[in-house]
C-alpha cells in the first residue's frame, strides 16, 4: 500500500510541472524525463561517504533562502553534497538530480519541487484542460491517483505557522491516502479541496509533521513545531561550523526559536537554564545598568578570572554590550577543552560564540518585535514596624513614621523596547538592518537607561560566486544614571534603609525643601544619598568587520578578516555641598570627570580544504590571528566649589586643585597577541569520527622566557547505533572522548614587569605638594600561561522516532600553573609581593540534557526538556619548591564587630567552604555557646582559632532546569523551572540585623523571633548557615498568534511574560538567586542588595 502510495504521490508531481509549464509542454516532453530513473545507484563502498537528502536540502534551504516542495519518502536517497557548496543553487540540484535520479523543478524564485519521474506516461492520463500553478497560491496541485480523477467536494483553507508566529512557506499539505494536495504560499496560506472523511497530512522540511481530521472544518490553522533533531544538524564551532552528527566534543548551541521573549538585561540569560554546565547569575535584575555573570564548568582559578571568551560572528572578544537581543540567531557554547583549545589562551574558561542574523534571498522582509516591561517588588526585608521599634526600646522616637525601604523605590518604573529590521536580497546579494531603542527605569528612585543600536549586515558575491564580501557594522551608544559609583554594584542605601529609624525623617522639619542630615557612624539619609548625588554616564561601543573569502577550488577557500571594536566610557559625577559626604567631610561639594577607552584591532587569516575519497572524508582547517589592544583613559576630580551650579563642568573652580591635593590620572596600556591555529576533521565511513586541532600562541601579558605557549587537543567519536539492530527505539548514539590544553590570562597587563606607581601628594619642608612615585611591582620573566587540560567523555542520543533525544557528559578539568600574588624576600626583591605560577584546581562533574516531544497532534502539542549538571572544585595545592602557603581566607566579614573571614581556601577542601565555629546554643543569660576544637562546649568569647573549622559550602553541586513547551491552535505556553540544591548560604541579614545586641539601629522580627534566646554579638558560625536549595517558576510566556488576512501582515504574535513567578526554599533572605554562585565566594547573602523584582512585560512580534 505504502508502495502505491508513493506512485500515486509521482504521478500528482509530474501533473503539477504540467500544470506550471508556461510553454504549455506536452505530456510527450515531460515522458522525456523518465531516462534519468535509470541512473546506475552508487555501489556500497561509494554510498558511505554520502548523506541522507533530506539533511542536504535542509542546509540548501538555509543557504539559499528557498523551499522545497516533497513529493514523496525520498530519506533513503542518499548524495555527496557537503559544506561549502561551490557553484550555486542551480550546481547543487544538477548534481542531485544526477546522483539520484529524482528531480527538483523551479516552481518560482524561491520555490522547488522534489519529485521521482514516472516511467511511463500515456495522453490518457492528462487532464483535458491545461492551467497554469500560481506561484507559491493556495490553488491545489492537480493530482491523480489510479490513473483517475479524485472526486473533490470540500474546500478547506488555512495558515501554517512557527512558533514565532511567522507563516512558513512552502508547506505540503497533502490529503492522506491520495496524491491530492497543495503548498503554503509565502505568508504560509493555503487552500486545498478534498474528499469526504478526508485527513490532512502537514509536513516541511525541519518540522515535525501532523496529520489533521477535516471533520467538518472549512478553516485549520496550525503551528508546527521545530524539528529538534533536524534543527541542530549545523552548529557553529571555532572558526566554522560542523554538523551535529559529526561532534566529538561538548558544544551546545541554542537558537533564536528557543529564546524566551520579554524582557533581558543581557543576552547571556537566553543560556540559563538551557545548557549544562553553564551558570548565569543575575543578582540585581531589576538594575538597567547592570550586566549578567556567567561561569562555565565551575570556578577554576584565582586571579586568572572565571569568565568565557566571548566571540561574536568571528571576532574574539566581543561586547555582548553592542548586540541587540532581537538581531542574535544562535548561541553556541564550547565547554570541553576538545572544542574550546584552538582559541588558545583565553579559552580555559570556555567560549561562547555569538552569531547575529543576516540577510535572506528573497522578497524584502519587515520585521518589527516590541515589548514594554515593569518590575514590582518580589519580596521586601521584615523588619520591625516603628511600633514595634519603640515597644523594643530600640531608640527614641523622633516623631515620624517613614518606611525607609519604601521611600526608595520607584514604583512607576517602566522599560520599552523596540526593534525594526529590514532584510532581503538575491543570489548575489544580501542585507540586513536592524535598529534598537531601549528604554529601562530601575526600581530605585534614579537608575535609568537609554540606549540605541544600529546593525547593518551585508553580503556580496562576485566574479561567478568565487569571491564573497560579508561583514558587519554596529554601533550602539548609552545613556545612563546609576545608583552608585565605582563599578556600579553598590547597592548600600537599601542595607540603610534596613537599619535606620523609622520613626526619623525624610525631610529637614525645619526646612521641607531640604533633606534631613543624620549624624552617625555609618549613619546617612538614604532617600538623600540617591536623590542629592549625580551620578550619570554615557557609552559608546562600535563594531567594523570587513571579511573576503575567496573560494579557490570547489574544495578548497581562504578568508581574511579585519576588524576593529572600539569602547568608550564616559562617567560624570557630583555631590553638592547639601550632600551628606559634603557635610560630613566640611567641603563644599565635590565632583569627578572620567574617560576610558578600548580599542581592539583584529587581523585574521582562514583557509579550509575538504577531501572526499572513498570511505574517507578529510577537512582541513589553518589559519593566523593578530590582534592588538589598548586601554586608555583619564580622570580629575577637585573640591570645594564657589557654587554648586558648577556642578562637574568647572573642575578648575575647586579649591582642593589650588591647594595641590586635587586627585587626577591618566594612564595607556597595550597588549598583542598572535596566534597560528590549525584543525583535521576526519570521518571514515560515516562511523568513525576524529578530530584534532593544535595553536600556537604569543601574548605581550607574559613574562621574557614564556611568551609562547602550545595548546593542543584531541577528540574521537564512534557511532555506535550502525551496530546496533535497526529499531525505531534507538535512531541514532554516539559515543566520545575529547581531551584538550588550554590557558587562561585574564588578569591585569604587565604583571610579569618592573612598573612604577604613583604613592599619592605629601606635603614637604617648604609647604609645597609634591608626587610620590616607586616601584609597584617585582618582574618575573618567567610568568606564564594558567593551564586547563581537560578530559571529556559523553554520548548522543535519539530515541523513538526521534521524539527522544539528548546527552550525557562526564568532565574532569585541571588547572595548573595558577597565578597568585606570593610572598618574597626582601631583599633581593623591590617588594614584598610578587606574581607567580604556583598551584592547582580541579574541577569534576557531570552534565545532561534530554528533550521529549511528548504529543504531537493536529492542534495540541507538547515538548519538555531537562538539564541537569553536577560540579565539584576543589584547590589541589597551593604550593611548590619555592613559593607556598597554606591557606587564603576570603570575604572579610564588614564592620561593626569583624566576625572575620567568612571562607578559606585550602588544599583538598571545595571551593566555596564556609570556615568558623561550630554554634552548640546559649546559656541562661543569652551568650552563645560553641564547640571548642576537643569537641566540648565553651563561650564564644573564649574561642581560639583551633576551635574554627569547615561548617559548610556556597558552591550549588546540583544545577537543574525544566521547560516545558505547550501549543494550542493559535496560543502558546511557556513554562521554566529552574532548582539549586546542595549548598549553603551565609545570611549577613540575620547575622547582622537578626541579633537584639546591636545597638541603635531597627532589627529583623526575627531578632526577637526565631533569634530571641541569642543576647550575644554575632560570630561566624553555622547557625546563620542556612539551606540554599530551591524550586522556582523562572519565567511564564503565553503567547497568540492570530490569522492574519492581510496583503500587507505576514505575521502577527502577541506574548506576555512573567518572570520569577514564584520561589519555593528553606532559606529566610530575600530570594537565594540573588545570591553569587560563581566564583571563589559562593553562597554569601551580602548587605548590599538590590529588590529582588518580579518582572511583567507584553511584547508584540510583527513581520510586513
Amino acid at each position: 500500500m505504502r508502495k502505491h502510495f508513493y506512485c500515486w504521490l509521482n504521478a500528482g508531481a509530474l501533473f503539477a510541472l504540467l500544470y506550471a509549464s508556461s510553454d504549455g509542454a506536452s505530456a510527450q516532453q515531460l515522458v522525456s524525463l523518465q531516462r534519468y530513473a535509470s541512473v546506475q545507484e552508487p555501489t556500497r563502498e561509494e554510498q558511505v561517504k554520502w548523506r541522507a537528502l533530506p539533511e542536504v536540502l535542509n542546509e540548501l534551504k538555509a543557504e539559499y533562502g528557498v523551499y522545497f516542495v516533497i513529493g514523496s519518502d525520498f530519506s533513503t536517497k542518499r548524495v555527496t553534497l557537503r559544506k561549502p557548496y561551490q557553484g550555486g543553487l542551480e550546481a547543487q540540484i544538477d548534481k542531485i538530480n544526477q546522483q539520484t535520479g529524482i528531480r527538483i523543478r523551479q516552481l518560482d524564485q524561491h520555490n522547488y519541487l522534489v519529485y521521482s519521474p514516472p516511467s511511463t506516461l500515456t495522453n490518457t492520463m492528462l487532464p483535458t484542460k491545461t492551467a497554469e500553478v500560481p506561484m507559491m497560491s493556495s490553488n491545489e496541485i492537480v493530482s491523480l491517483q489510479h490513473h483517475r480523477l479524485h472526486a473533490l467536494d470540500k474546500q478547506i483553507s488555512g495558515r501554517i505557522i512557527d512558533t514565532a508566529g511567522e507563516g512558513i512557506p512552502g508547506v505540503n499539505i497533502l490529503e492522506k491516502g491520495t496524491s491530492n494536495g497543495t503548498i503554503t504560499d509565502v505568508e504560509g496560506r493555503y487552500t486545498l479541496t478534498v474528499g469526504d472523511n478526508a485527513t490532512l497530512i502537514i509536513s516541511a522540511v525541519g518540522y515535525l509533521a501532523q496529520e489533521v481530521a477535516v471533520g467538518n472544518q472549512t478553516s485549520i490553522d496550525l503551528t508546527l513545531e521545530e524539528d529538534v533533531k533536524a534543527l541542530e544538524e549545523v552548529v557553529v564551532v571555532g572558526y566554522g561550523t560542523q554538523e551535529k552528527r559529526d561532534l566529538t566534543s561538548a558544544v551546545v548551541t541554542v537558537t533564536s526559536k528557543n529564546f524566551v521573549p520579554g524582557a533581558v538585561n543581557s543576552p547571556l540569560q537566553f543560556l540559563d537554564g538551557k545548557v549544562a554546565g553553564v551558570t548565569i547569575s543575575n543578582p540585581a535584575a531589576g538594575d538597567p545598568n547592570r550586566g549578567t555573570d556567567i561561569q562555565v564548568r565551575g570556578a577554576a582559578s584565582i586571579e586568572g578570572g572565571t569568565g568565557p571568551l566571548i566571540i561574536i560572528d568571528g571576532l574574539p572578544g566581543g561586547s555582548l554590550s553592542n548586540v541587540a537581543q532581537q538581531d542574535i540567531e544562535s548561541i553556541s557554547v564550547l565547554k570541553d577543552g576538545s572544542a574550546a583549545a584552538i582559541y588558545g589562551s583565553r579559552a580555559a574558561n570556555g567560549v561562547v560564540i555569538v552569531t547575529t542574523k543576516k540577510g535572506a534571498s528573497g522578497r524584502v522582509n519587515v520585521g518589527y518585535n516590541s515589548y514594554i516591561e515593569h518590575d514590582g517588588v518580589a519580596r521586601r526585608p521584615d523588619v520591625l514596624s516603628p511600633e514595634e521599634f519603640l515597644a523594643r526600646g530600640r531608640d527614641v522616637d523622633q516623631g515620624y513614621r517613614t518606611d525607609w525601604y519604601d521611600a526608595l523605590l520607584n514604583k512607576n518604573n517602566f522599560g520599552q523596547n523596540h526593534n525594526l529590521s529590514i532584510s532581503g536580497g538575491n543570489d548575489k546579494t544580501l542585507l540586513r538592518l536592524s535598529g534598537t531603542y531601549r528604554t529601562k527605569s530601575g526600581i530605585d528612585l534614579i537608575s535609568d537607561r537609554e540606549e540605541y543600536n544600529v546593525r547593518l549586515n551585508f553580503n556580496q558575491k562576485a566574479f561567478d560566486d568565487v569571491v564573497e564580501f560579508y561583514g558587519n557594522l554596529a554601533n550602539t551608544q548609552v545613556q545612563q544614571t546609576y545608583i552608585s559609583g565605582g563599578d556600579h554594584r553598590d547597592y548600600g542605601a537599601f542595607q540603610q534603609a534596613l537599619k535606620l529609624n523609622p520613626t526619623l525623617p525624610i525631610m529637614d522639619p525645619n526646612n521641607p525643601t531640604r533633606y534631613a542630615f543624620f549624624q552617625g557612624y555609618d549613619t546617612y539619609n538614604p532617600v538623600h544619598r540617591l536623590m542629592g548625588e549625580e551620578k550619570s554616564g554615557e557609552n559608546k561601543y562600535l563594531i567594523a568587520d570587513f571579511n573576503v573569502r575567496v573560494n579557490l577550488l570547489k574544495n578548497l577557500n581562504t578568508e581574511v578578516k579585519i576588524a576593529q571594536q572600539n569602547r568608550n566610557e564616559y562617567n560624570r559625577e557630583f555631590y553638592p555641598s547639601t550632600a551628606q559626604e559634603s557635610i560630613q567631610s566640611n567641603r563644599r561639594g565635590r565632583a569627578r570627570l572620567q574617560n576610558e577607552e578600548w580599542i581592539d584591532r583584529t587581523f585574521q587569516w582562514v583557509g579550509n580544504y575538504m577531501l572526499i575519497k572513498g570511505a574517507h572524508d578529510l577537512k582541513l582547517l589553518g589559519g593566523y590571528l593578530y590582534q592588538d589592544f589598548v586601554n586608555r583613559g583619564f580622570y580629575a576630580e577637585n573640591m570645594d566649589f564657589a557654587s554648586d551650579a558648577f556642578t562637574y563642568n568647572n573642575l578648575d573652580a575647586g579649591l582642593f586643585l589650588r591647594e595641590g591635593q586635587a586627585n587626577m590620572d591618566s594612564w595607556k596600556e597595550k597588549e598583542k597577541l598572535i596566534g597560528f591555529f590549525g584543525r583535521v576533521n576526519y570521518d571514515f565511513n560515516d562511523t568513525y569520527l576524529l578530530t584534532a586541532s593544535l595553536r600556537r600562541e604569543g601574548s605581550t601579558k607574559f613574562g621574557d622566557n614564556n611568551k609562547w605557549g602550545w595548546f593542543p587537543a584531541i577528540s574521537a567519536g564512534w557511532r555506535i547505533a550502525k551496530y546496533l539492530p535497526e529499531s525505531p527505539a534507538i535512531n541514532d548514539l554516539k559515543l566520545r572522548a575529547g581531551y584538550g590544553v588550554t590557558g587562561r590570562q585574564g588578569f591585569p597587563r604587565y604583571r610579569s614587569q618592573a612598573t612604577y606607581t604613583n604613592f599619592g601628594a605629601y606635603l614637604n619642608e617648604s609647604g609645597s605638594w609634591i608626587r610620590v612615585y616607586g616601584p609597584n611591582e617585582n618582574p618575573n620573566p618567567n610568568l606564564r600561561w594558567e593551564k586547563a587540560i581537560n578530559y571529556n567523555v559523553g554520548v548522543d542520543f535519539t530515541l523513538f522516532n526521534s521524539r527522544v533525544s539528548g546527552s550525557l557528559d562526564v568532565f574532569i578539568r585541571d588547572s595548573k600553573d595558577m597565578i597568585s600574588n606570593y610572598d618574597a624576600p626582601k631583599p633581593p626583591m623591590v617588594n614584598d609581593q610578587i606574581y607567580v605560577n604556583v598551584g592547582k584546581m580541579r574541577n569534576q562533574g557531570l552534565e545532561g540534557n534530554i528533550t521529549w516531544n511528548v504529543i504531537q497532534g493536529s492542534r495540541f502539542n507538547y515538548t519538555t526538556t531537562g538539564v541537569v549538571s553536577y560540579v565539584k572544585s576543589k584547590v589541589v595545592s597551593f604550593s611548590n619548591e619555592d613559593f607556598g602557603r597554606g591557606y587564603i581566607d576570603r570575604y572579610s566579614l564588614p564592620s561593626p564587630g569583624n566576625p572575620g573571614p567568612a571562607q578559606r581556601l585550602e588544599e583538598g577542601v571545595e571551593i566555596g567552604s564556609f570556615y568558623g565555629l561550630r554554634y552548640a546554643g546559649v546559656d541562661d543569660q543569652g551568650r552563645i555557646l560553641i564547640y571548642g576544637a576537643d569537641g566540648e562546649k565553651k563561650l564564644s568569647t573564649l574561642k581560639t582559632e583551633e576551635d574554627r573549622a569547615y561548617i559548610g559550602n556556597g558552591n550549588p553541586k546540583w544545577d537543574i532546569s525544566w521547560n516545558n513547551r505547550f501549543s494550542y491552535g493559535a496560543f502558546d505556553l511557556s513554562l521554566y523551572f529552574r532548582s539549586r540544591l546542595n549548598y549553603d548560604i551565609l545570611n549577613l541579614y540575620q547575622m547582622y540585623y537578626g541579633l537584639q545586641s546591636q545597638p541603635g539601629v531597627n532589627l529583623l522580627r526575627d531578632a526577637y523571633d526565631r533569634n530571641g534566646h541569642i543576647l550575644a554579638e554575632k560570630e561566624m558560625m553555622d547557625y546563620f548557615l542556612e539551606p540554599g536549595g530551591y524550586l522556582r517558576l523562572d519565567n511564564a510566556s503565553l503567547g497568540w498568534t492570530p490569522t492574519i488576512k492581510s496583503k500587507y501582515v505576514s505575521s502577527l504574535r502577541v506574548y506576555g511574560t512573567v518572570r520569577n513567578v514564584f520561589t519555593i526554599t528553606k532559606f529566610t533572605g530575600l530570594d537565594p538567586t540573588t545570591i553569587n554562585a560563581q566564583g571563589l565566594e559562593p553562597g554569601i547573602a551580602d548587605l548590599n542588595v538590590y529588590p529582588v523584582v518580579r518582572n511583567f512585560s507584553l511584547g508584540v512580534q510583527a513581520n510586513f
